[in-house]
């Protein structure tokens, strides 16, 4: 009964103040402030993103380059709403990638062509405004490197790039594979070992050149 009503106490701008600093301690992740949302009914009404677009917000403004979103948005549309919104959107394709979801094909998921879209959207969008925050959070946090590796070597990679390959075909001139190509490309780091890879990769990369 005393925590609880120590907890009820707290004022909500200091709420918010604690809840900031916790969400954004660390540049890498998401916002680790769940614990405090799930504290009681005031702290999720308080600092749900539904209900505190401010707080998210200004936790988007730290964790990624607002430079460019701006000036894509036009100052007068980068709200705390808006920015709220994309917050929350990076969030979820940035876990699928970390997960390496959608890298490979899923035969059982017949939505996978539209999530793997949405997260190569979202990569290029951020690579195209990166001023750093952004690639730290694609290649530190959501390892990008190695969904894009397994999206182009695997041999189940959704590109189909080796199978092609394998059969001296050109890959679709598809959205998803120009996207994924130009990220590719944008991000592409020879000492990470894309021309070592084993069996079919080295056929694969000789395409690509």
């Amino acid at each position: 009964m005393a925590l609880s009503a120590t907890l009820d106490g707290v004022p909500q701008e200091v709420l918010e103040h604690i809840a900031f600093f916790t969400a954004t301690e660390s540049l890498l992740g998401p916002p680790s402030i769940l614990p405090l949302i799930l504290a009681n009914r005031k702290f999720h009404s308080w600092l749900s993103i539904s209900t505190n677009s401010l707080l998210y917000g200004r936790i988007f403004v730290q964790k990624f380059d607002i430079g460019a979103v701006i000036r894509r948005l036009g100052p007068e549309r980068a709200t705390p709403e808006i920015l709220a919104g994309e917050l929350r959107r990076r969030w979820l394709n940035l876990n699928r990638m970390r997960a390496r979801s959608y890298s490979t094909i899923s035969p059982a998921d017949c939505n996978d062509s539209a999530h793997r879209q949405q997260i190569l959207f979202e990569a290029y969008f951020m690579i195209l405004e990166n001023e750093g925050k952004n690639e730290r959070q694609l290649r530190e946090y959501a390892d990008m490197d190695q969904w894009l590796r397994e999206y182009w070597f695997h041999e189940a990679g959704a590109s189909g790039a080796v199978e092609y390959l394998r059969e001296e075909k050109w890959l679709p001139d598809t959205q998803e594979t120009s996207l994924a190509m130009w990220i590719f490309w944008f991000t592409l780091r020879p000492s990470k070992g894309y021309l070592h890879q084993r069996g079919s990769s080295d056929v694969l990369m000789t395409g690509l050149r």
